[in-house]
């Protein structure tokens, strides 16, 4: 038997996104139908148990970071085949978070927002909603029902955007590690590597690096940092 030929980054990139695409399908019909049974079983009042409307709201979570996680191997994949990220256009910082923090779900946590309403435009300021999705995961999985806070200020020609929650800080050893594709594993086995589900990390690194920003991690337990570094536009 002739021994087969290790594959390519491009072609494991090729095959993570058909995988991706494959998978995207049935995982939004399910949704669409957990979504159909909850407006049926919600508005035959009396005839649903609290039980049941648990766990149909766990499922539509479930679902949610299932489809989040798809978008992040996506984001993996198009990064081992060298494929260019899409564009990132220049946003207003306050106007981006408040946006953001009005979509996270009052029920799973209380996220607090310190911005400076004055305008001012950041260079890939679109595409730094999806880091932040990825990095408030992280905080609801490491700091569950505590708070969050996330502020931004600026920096002489930069804005820098935080997001603190209560949980175990990153540990110092790993917080370069922890933002590569190498560095998963090491960090799935430490109480204090904070590894986000489908390598969070590693891929919020991948979409800041597309958008110009550095993304880095710092605080001590109790008070740990995430930390987004974003240049302003001046055009």
């Amino acid at each position: 038997m002739s021994e087969q030929e290790p594959p390519t980054h491009e072609q494991i990139a090729e095959l993570l996104a058909l995988i991706v695409h494959d998978l995207r399908n049935p995982a939004a019909t399910i949704g669409a139908n957990v979504a159909f049974v909850r407006e049926v079983r919600g508005s035959n009042e009396g005839s649903t148990s609290p039980d049941e409307l648990d766990a149909l709201a766990d499922a539509t979570t479930a679902l949610a970071d299932l489809m989040n996680g798809f978008e992040q191997l996506a984001t993996i994949a198009r990064a081992i085949g060298g494929t260019q990220a899409p564009a990132s256009a220049p946003a207003d910082i306050a106007s981006s978070l408040e946006s953001f923090a009005h979509q996270v779900p009052n029920a799973k946590l209380a996220l607090e927002l310190d911005v400076d309403k004055t305008p001012l435009f950041v260079r890939g300021g679109t595409g730094l909603a999806r880091i932040l999705a990825v990095l408030l995961a992280n905080s609801l999985q490491h700091a569950p029902g505590k708070p969050v806070r996330l502020c931004a200020r600026r920096v002489g020609d930069d804005v820098v955007v935080e997001l603190c929650d209560q949980g175990r800080a990153l540990a110092p050893e790993l917080r370069i590690q922890a933002f590569t594709l190498g560095g998963q594993r090491v960090l799935k086995g430490r109480s204090d590597g904070r590894y986000g589900r489908v390598a969070g990390l590693a891929a919020a690194r991948i979409m800041a690096d597309a958008i110009g920003a550095r993304l880095e991690a710092d605080g001590s337990d109790g008070a740990a940092v995430f930390r987004l570094t974003l240049a302003i536009d001046k055009r």
